[in-house]
């Protein structure tokens, strides 16, 4: 129970000394602070210690029966009744309806309570809890109080649990100090013993708490729960529940908005008694961006969370309570007693000062002496307030904050959206010039409820489809695909038969959609190119410099525009469809279609792509994220260094398009680690899209640098998460990462369970990019398991012998498994015709992991020919330059297959020594990595390599005849192993063994297997 500690301290206490005195507890605090879970814990450690328990729960249905509470606590000890002295007993069966009689007298009752449960403790200890204690009947409480008083001789504990009815407190969560000594006397009432108060938990505590309850809450509706919880811990289990039972476009759309760039500045303390005040100095002064959700999108409680507060709502003469709920449904200015008191003249009901009395006698709320605001003593009054208005009041509500704000108060357009039955024509425009506005100055989240709003407004079929068009735009811009998919079909079914428009941004926000949610990018193919044609007409060579030197520039202000897929692109929707008017979208279209480019190898998308990525509009970093994903090809290497040069022009701590095309085009190279700069651009994203994919690209590095425990907890949880949500694409990309794990540490089984996403959806989706990535992954998991043959077929899987794939980036990310697996399936030709392609393509410039890679697959390739000492020379110093590139030490799993490569290539050249060296160097990494399979295969080469070192020392020579390792081959053969088994002995293949008996059979003048053992003894 977080945060319940010094709570849980008492009670344990109490129980502990139960049986040398008796002690009474009361238990004190809002609706949904943990008294019932209390109880519950105290119940369960007394049950286990043996003690005996009574319970009472109070049910306001019988808080008018007399003595229905202390029925339920006596009633399991009636039987014992008989031991009672005869009035004491009259008095109690009379109290409890089960005799009849004349109601029992004074403490009659209450002395019988006590004496009854004094015989039954005599036997066994009793504890009794007593539940929702303001809802027991008085008659039973006047009992239970006698009887606490009277505990401290008897072997029992009783431990009451009351709601707190009358406590205020002030902004700070401080309790109100004359509310304070009313709360203590007015809820325990005649009740004795020690009260322990219950306050909300802090905000380290709320925050575990919600964590532990939901760890995979998405982080803008963790903020939001967390702030309309304050500390409350049923509303942090609740709230997240109600927002899981959401569709997911609402419960999207229910994340915190993104900072207002500018916040307005805090209200007048004192306001006019005309109207409400301005909350921002702006000509059209409005609400902060962060009170806007709730006027459309507030949380919802659920019947649970709803009622919490219904019964001392209900309580309130209906003035005070439509008084409390036009506070609740405005900002502070809005709460300053001066309105209030206009407000409840203009209803001409019972004066203010009446209505404030009933107010802070409910300790629902009370006025801020200083401030002079109406202050709700927790966020779930606020919110219980507008869970149990019908419709027509909270549109009244509405109504009334808006007629008490000025023509031009951006509030009071709002309020009157709010307060809007119907369609208006004339507020649907007032409500999308607010939306632009908003957009304008970074309000994303906003500006997508206002236009839809002003969609739902308005009368005419093309106007409410252009706005649901915008809506689902600005719902891209905001990081919302599921919200952007909701408001495309409603545009979808208003325009029906024909296409929603305007066009451009309608294919815009379909084809981020699937993409996003069906990791599907074929939308993006069949829409885009079209778009960019429509927004940039005239084509641009690739690698041809804006005018203006703009290649080499800053970022321009359109740059400022997030991209598509998971952030949030800078849109400027309008109801027409005119190239200038979508100008800013040109870099997110571009950023959109690099990304489908890359996962399809399509090239109608990669036509576009060459066509538009130097167009002087675009961001300066297209045409460098389209050379980075084109694949292996001349000039290429100039793309880190670029890289370099252009994000240290990046505005510092806010997310661009160029940031994003950047980023993209960093995971090309893998120079993700390199630029501390460009993730800060990331630092402070609040969409959950956003999120995805920085963390998948993120674990992705982790994985490429060795950190793979990291890795694959972030993967999997990721996964896990985007697949709760409905993110397709962000849960494929965190699935290959972990794929790529698996496959290194031997999982088949687990990599056989990402078939169904990274094999069959993916290829259903044409993502050429993850299922070359699958085979690859089967490569190296065959591979580390010492199926060569295997890892040979999937490796020709992924492109033909000799070829190196086009528009292809991450084919490097096998090279070394397919150079290995030619070597190790006796293909070593094959292995270097590969190679000769590679170094023809230029891979090995791209960026210093490319580098490192074609060197350790040319160390592996030139290490298969033992007896040729011009080889055996150039392996040495293959396997040297491996071990001498400075950065080696960044890839440590192709570092340790190296130097496992390189033991067993020093074996079979008779340096046992040298092998064993480099076996124990491999093992360690492998085994820190949980790299299984490799670390086996490293600790068999050790084992070799240290019985070589003692055969040696044993005898120095070999067969006259034959070389040391034919000497080796020949006696294995003689005890009658197979080509496979010697293979297995001696890490090498097969085929190899066959070769080097094929040599030996001549030189010892035999012609079969079984004359081996004959000629070795006569040698």
């Amino acid at each position: 129970m977080t945060g319940r500690d010094a709570q849980r301290a008492v009670i344990d206490a109490a129980l502990a000394g139960i049986a040398t005195t008796g002690a009474s507890v009361i238990l004190c605090g809002d609706p949904g602070t943990g008294r019932t879970a209390l109880l519950g814990a105290a119940e369960a450690t007394a049950r286990r210690a043996g003690l005996r328990v009574l319970r009472m729960t109070g049910a306001e249905a019988e808080s008018g029966l007399p003595f229905a509470a202390l029925h339920q606590v006596l009633w399991p000890l009636l039987d014992e009744a008989e031991g009672l002295p005869e009035p004491q007993r009259c008095a109690l069966e009379s109290a409890l309806g089960v005799r009849e009689g004349a109601p029992p007298q004074g403490f009659a009752v209450a002395g019988a309570a006590l004496t009854l449960l004094a015989h039954a403790a005599a036997r066994r200890p009793l504890v009794v809890l007593l539940d929702d204690l303001q809802w027991a009947d008085p008659s039973s409480v006047a009992v239970f109080g006698y009887v606490q008083r009277h505990l401290a001789a008897l072997p029992v504990v009783a431990i009451a649990a009351t709601r707190r009815t009358g406590t205020v407190t002030g902004p700070d969560g401080a309790t109100a100090g004359r509310a304070e000594h009313h709360a203590t006397v007015g809820e325990t009432g005649c009740l004795a013993g020690q009260v322990i108060d219950l306050p909300p938990l802090d905000a380290p505590q709320a925050e575990q708490l919600l964590r532990t309850l939901h760890p995979s809450l998405p982080e803008g509706v963790r903020r939001r729960v967390l702030r309309a919880a304050a500390g409350n811990p049923l509303a942090l289990h609740e709230l997240p529940e109600q927002v899981r039972r959401l569709g997911a476009d609402r419960a999207e759309s229910l994340a915190s908005p993104s900072p207002s760039p500018s916040p307005s500045p805090s209200p007048s303390p004192i306001p006019s008694s005309s109207s409400i005040p301005s909350a921002s100095p702006d000509p059209r002064p409005g609400l902060a961006s962060s009170e806007l959700p709730e006027l459309f999108d507030a949380l919802p409680l659920g019947e649970r969370l709803g009622r919490l507060y219904e019964d001392r709502l209900r309580a309130l003469p209906d003035a005070a309570r439509d008084l409390l709920l036009v506070a609740a449904l405005g900002d502070a200015s809005t709460r300053h007693r001066s309105v209030l008191r206009d407000l409840a003249e203009q209803a001409a009901g019972p004066p203010w000062h009446r209505l404030e009395e009933h107010i802070e006698r409910s300790g629902l709320a009370h006025v801020d002496p200083e401030r002079e605001l109406l202050e709700f003593h927790h966020p779930l009054v606020r919110a219980s307030l507008t869970h149990l208005a019908s419709p027509a009041e909270l549109r009244a509500a509405h109504r009334l904050l808006a007629d008490a704000l000025p023509a031009t108060d951006t509030r009071r357009t709002l309020h009157l959206a709010a307060a809007a039955l119907g369609t208006d024509a004339e507020l649907a425009a007032l409500l999308h010039a607010e939306a632009d506005s908003m957009a304008a100055q970074g309000g994303d989240a906003e500006a997508t409820v206002l236009m839809a709003r002003a969609a739902a407004l308005s009368p005419d079929r093309p106007g409410r489809t252009g706005r649901l068009v915008a809506a689902a735009a600005l719902a891209v811009r905001a990081g919302r695909p599921h919200l952007a998919a909701e408001h495309l079909a409603a545009a979808e079914a208003a325009a029906h038969p024909a296409r929603p428009e305007p066009a451009t941004p309608y294919a815009f926000a379909v084809a981020y959609t699937q993409l996003q949610l069906n990791a599907d990018p074929r939308p993006a193919i069949d829409l885009l190119p079209a778009a960019l044609a429509t927004l940039a007409p005239r084509k641009a060579a690739p690698g041809t410099p804006a005018p203006g030197g703009a290649a080499s520039a800053a970022p321009s202000p359109r740059d400022a525009v997030p991209p598509p897929r998971t952030p949030s692109p800078d849109v400027s929707p309008t109801l027409t469809d005119q190239p200038v008017q979508h100008a800013e979208l040109l870099g997110p279209i571009l950023f959109l279609l690099l990304v489908a480019a890359a996962l399809t190898g399509d090239e109608r998308a990669w036509e576009a792509v060459d066509r538009h990525a130097a167009h002087p509009g675009a961001p300066t970093g297209a045409e460098l994220c389209r050379q980075a994903w084109s694949g292996p090809r001349p000039g290429l290497h100039d793309v880190p260094q670029g890289l370099r040069a252009t994000v240290a022009g990046l505005p510092g701590d806010r997310e661009t398009t160029q940031a994003w095309l950047l980023l993209w085009a960093a995971a090309a190279v893998d120079s993700l680690g390199e630029h501390c700069a460009l993730w800060s651009a990331f630092a402070r994203r609040h969409a959950y899209a956003t999120q995805t994919f920085t963390d998948s690209l993120r674990a992705h590095d982790d994985f490429l640098h060795g950190n793979w425990d990291t890795a694959l907890a972030a993967a999997r949880a990721g996964a896990r998460t985007s697949a709760e949500h409905g993110y397709a694409l962000a849960e494929t990309l965190f699935l290959q990462t972990a794929g790529q794990i698996l496959a290194a540490r031997g999982d088949r089984a687990g990599l056989d369970a990402l078939e169904p996403v990274l094999g069959t959806r993916a290829g259903e989706r044409r993502l050429r990019l993850v299922t070359d990535q699958l085979r690859g992954m089967r490569t190296l998991c065959a591979l580390g398991d010492g199926h060569a043959e295997e890892a040979w077929l999937h490796a020709c899987d992924l492109t033909p012998p000799g070829a190196v794939a086009d528009r292809n980036p991450w084919t490097h990310l096998s090279l070394v498994d397919r150079v290995q697996a030619a070597v190790d399936s006796g293909r070593a030709e094959e292995a270097r015709r590969h190679l000769r392609a590679v170094r023809a393509s230029g891979l090995a410039r791209i960026s210093p992991h490319h580098t490192f890679l074609v060197t350790v697959a040319e160390a592996i390739a030139a290490a298969e020919d033992e007896d040729d000492d011009d080889e055996g020379a150039d392996a040495d110093g293959r396997f040297a330059a491996v071990y001498a590139r400075p950065d080696a030490r960044n890839w440590p799993f192709p570092l340790a297959r190296a130097h496992l490569a390189h033991a067993v290539w020093l074996r079979r050249q008779h340096r046992p020594d040298q092998a064993a060296t480099h076996c124990r160097t491999a093992l360690a990494a492998f085994s820190r990595l949980d790299a299984t399979p490799w670390a086996a295969r490293a600790t068999r080469e050790l084992a070799a390599a240290e019985a070589d070192i003692k055969a040696a020392a044993l005898a120095a020579g070999h067969h006259p005849l034959l070389t040391a390792q034919e000497t080796r081959i020949a006696r294995l053969a003689a005890q009658g192993l197979t080509n496979r088994q010697i293979g297995a002995r001696l890490s090498l293949s097969p085929r190899t063994i066959g070769a080097h008996l094929y040599r030996i059979f001549p030189k010892l003048g035999i012609t079969t297997r079984a004359g081996i053992a004959r000629a070795l003894e006569g040698g």
